[in-house]
């Protein structure tokens, strides 16, 4: 053998064992998403306090967040041992802890815990050196968090941090009238406090920024616009122009769009599924909101087609060229076994709405979590956070600001002179990671390319017409039609002779009895 030989040999071998040494990297899957248990001692129900707990949910959801929800009166023995994450919100002052299960468990607890409201335990008080007081009359405050100053906001009976030591502390408050300075909310290793949190006021957005420390959440946040509420009854060409203003603003958005479950061959649905197609061409994500959903109060009766519905109209759109990235809905549909697996369980990106009309169909304590998932605010939400220089600065959790579908042209006008007001620069939804499932397609977008089945949907618009000329009624298959014909003949032709034949014998009777009189 010749030297060359043995020398290409040697390198073959070296390479191959080089590649049996190399570790294979597997195919990352879906990171196990964080799970907290959420406990309270009461709704708050007729106070200022009513909805905190739910926007709570809202605001975890927004990071991913796995969430158990329980009343203190629900909590079950030896729960707390399997979550290291647990958040308490006391909503009263005068509501003792009696469930004899939670305060053997707590005593031995050794998680991250955040406290909110009244009532911290004394553990959490010595760790944090902390003390608290009340301001009960009304009082003005300003918040400072994260990089937003002097956001006023109104409070009444509010609990706050007298004092602290050792601690982080985070956000602060500034009472105009007292010339009180009190910290926000205050952390010491894995476990912090929040004295005040309410629903409707800048306190989420403070309580937003506590948990992205407290959970440590290190992803650079995004803010997104989007247009709800579009129907097959929408005036379309309204929604083609806004679509097109946007486009020409520079303003990439999401469209929420409305399922249609039957008649999807009439015109109607056909013009409604070109006007989608036009919003995608102009820089337009599609989503697809959930359906008002109408079930039976009998479980006997309960409608279990959802899933089927919501994978036909899926298929509906990719068929005609359109690719859905996630679905939009009320935040409930998360905490519902039916709702959150049968009709969104297709999407791993989704955009939770505050809750409306809240209808479970199979309710649970645990909610369904997804990769991407949007905090939603309306767009009046910016008025409350403007600067000197209308800059809106960084949020901390992905946000969607959202409005719903211009009635007019003169709303739409509207909407672009206020989006013009706030500099906010809006995040392309398609440059992220979003996958949709069906039985028969896989949607998925990257990088602002959007692939059916792993080719490239081409998002050019080629403009199509719609023929009106629709019979909506099927033809009915006649039968015995020959038959049906002859029989109608021979009837009429039947008629006609016996007609004749009564004229002639009242002709002869007429005349019979008229001789008859002359004589």
């Amino acid at each position: 053998m010749s030297i060359r030989g043995v020398l290409n040999g040697i390198l073959l071998l070296t390479l191959t064992l080089t590649a049996l040494l190399v570790p294979v990297t597997p195919v990352q899957s879906a990171a196990t998403p964080q799970q907290v248990l959420l406990l309270y001692d009461s709704l708050a129900k007729g106070t200022t306090k009513e909805g905190n707990v739910t926007e709570l949910q809202r605001l975890l959801a927004s990071y991913s967040i796995k969430v158990t929800l329980k009343g203190l009166d629900q909590y079950e023995q030896g729960m707390l041992d399997h979550y290291s994450k647990v958040i308490m919100v006391r909503n009263a002052a005068d509501i003792l802890i009696t469930n004899k299960f939670y305060v053997e468990d707590w005593g031995h607890y050794q998680g991250q815990y955040l406290h909110i409201g009244y009532s911290p335990p004394a553990s959490l008080k010595k760790k944090l050196q902390l003390t608290t007081d009340v301001i009960y009359d009304g009082n003005d405050a300003d918040l400072q968090i994260g990089q937003f100053s002097e956001i006023p906001i109104q409070v009444q009976d509010m609990l706050y941090i007298a004092g602290s030591q050792g601690t982080e502390s985070l956000g602060k408050l500034s009472f105009q009238e007292d010339g009180l300075q009190a910290p926000y909310a205050v952390s010491k290793g894995d476990d912090a406090y929040v004295p005040y949190f309410e629903q409707g006021n800048v306190s989420a957005l403070a309580m937003a920024y506590v948990l992205k420390d407290w959970l440590h959440i290190t992803s650079t946040p995004k803010v997104y616009f989007a247009i709800k509420e579009i129907y097959p009854f929408s005036d379309l060409e309204l929604l083609t122009e806004t679509a097109e203003r946007l486009y020409q603003g520079g303003i990439p958005f999401l469209a929420s769009i409305r399922p249609v479950f039957s008649n999807t061959d009439y015109p109607a649905m056909q013009r409604y599924l070109v006007a989608i197609k036009r919003v995608q061409s102009n820089n337009g994500s599609i989503l697809v909101n959930a359906p008002v959903a109408m079930h039976s109060t009998s479980t006997s009766n309960m409608d279990h087609s959802l899933q089927a519905k919501m994978n036909a109209f899926i298929n509906l759109l990719v068929h005609n060229k359109i690719g859905p990235l996630g679905i939009g809905a009320q935040m409930h549909w998360a905490y519902d076994k039916e709702y959150s697996e049968a009709g969104m369980g297709f999407f791993d990106s989704v955009i939770l709405y505050p809750d409306e009309n809240v209808d479970y169909m199979e309710q649970s304590d645990t909610s369904k979590s997804f990769p991407s998932s949007l905090y939603s605010v309306p767009v009046d939400f910016l008025q409350g956070l403007q600067t000197s220089n209308n800059v809106v600065p960084e949020l901390p959790m992905d946000t969607v600001i959202t409005v719903d579908m211009p009635k007019d042209k003169e709303e739409l006008e509207e909407l672009l002179k206020t989006l013009e007001q706030y500099w906010v620069s809006f995040a392309d939804y398609k440059q992220e990671r979003h996958q949709v499932v069906t039985d028969v397609n896989t949607i998925t977008s990257s990088e602002g390319t959007i692939s059916i089945n792993g080719q490239p949907l081409s998002l050019n618009y080629t403009p199509e017409t719609v023929d009106s000329d629709y019979r909506y009624t099927e033809e009915q298959k006649k039968s015995f039609t020959t038959l049906f014909n002859i029989q109608n003949q021979f009837f009429i032709v039947a008629i006609m002779i016996s007609l004749l034949l009564f004229g002639g014998l009242m002709i002869i009777g007429y005349r019979m009895y008229r001789k008859k009189y002359l004589k």
